[in-house]
Parts: structure tokens; sequence; C-alpha cells
């Protein structure tokens, strides 16, 4: 049996699992630069009220941190293990191939979906202020700036 149909289908199973991963990889770094803004935010809202000498440059830092935390844009660099290609050339087989083909292909079914949910049922990715935002809106109230 030519170990080159498996070498192509894992090659194709490879490349689905670095996009979906990549995708959730950048989705969970934004929520965590999120999360990290705003607990730098409640220091520098702590050192405020701080009334020592060193809360200046104190709070001087934290703005420069919360500056780079906005300026990245993280690109993940996301890499697959090469154990499951060793463990495959031990049971190469047409099954294997067969089923590992279907596998990559389900990995992009899946993604092909959840981008067609999000498009066309934009109000399940929603958050909770923008759907307020959007339900004002739709009834003729324009909402105050400080509320969202």
């Amino acid at each position: 049996m030519s170990s080159q149909p498996l070498r192509k289908a894992y090659q194709n199973l490879q490349n689905q699992l670095l996009i979906n991963i990549k995708k959730s990889t950048i989705k969970q770094n934004a929520e965590d630069v999120k999360k990290r803004i705003a607990l730098l935010t409640y220091q520098r809202i702590n050192a405020l009220r701080d009334s020592t000498p060193d809360s200046n440059t104190k709070i001087m830092e934290i703005n420069r941190k919360i500056d780079t935390l906005k300026k990245s844009s993280n690109d993940p660099q996301v890499q697959i293990e090469e154990k499951l290609a060793n463990g495959l050339k031990l049971q190469e087989s047409e099954r294997n191939d067969k089923h590992i083909d279907d596998i990559a292909n389900y990995l992009s079914y899946q993604r092909t979906y959840q981008e067609l949910i999000e498009r066309y049922n934009p109000g399940l990715t929603m958050t909770q202020k923008d759907k307020i935002q959007k339900t004002a809106h739709k009834v003729g109230f324009e909402l105050p700036k400080t509320v969202y």
C-alpha cells in the first residue's frame, strides 16, 4: 500500500485543524486582552484614588500597558504535533485514509456551517449591549453614549 494517499489525507486533516484552531485562538486571545484591559483599568482607578508619591509613576506604567494591549493584534502561530502522523503510519490502510478524509471534510463543513449561522443569524453572537442598542433603535430610541 502506498503512503501517498495517507500523506495527502493527513495534510488535508492538518490544514483543516490549523484553520479551526487559529480562528478559536484569535477569539480567545481577543477575550483575554479584553479582560486584561479591564483589570488594568481597575488598577488605574485604584491608583488614582491613592495619593501616594509613587502613584503617578504607577498610573503612567498602567497606561503604557493598556496602550500596548490595545495595539497588540497578535496573529497566533499554531502547530499540530507529529504524534498523529506517527500513529497513523503504524496503521496504514485504505480504511484509515477514508476515515481521515471524512474527519477533514467534517471539520471543513462544520466551519462553513458556523460561518453561515453567524452571517444569517447574527443575534446568536451579539453581545447583550448590541442587542439592547439594536432593539432600542428598532422602536425609535437612541441610547445615550454613557449607556453603551
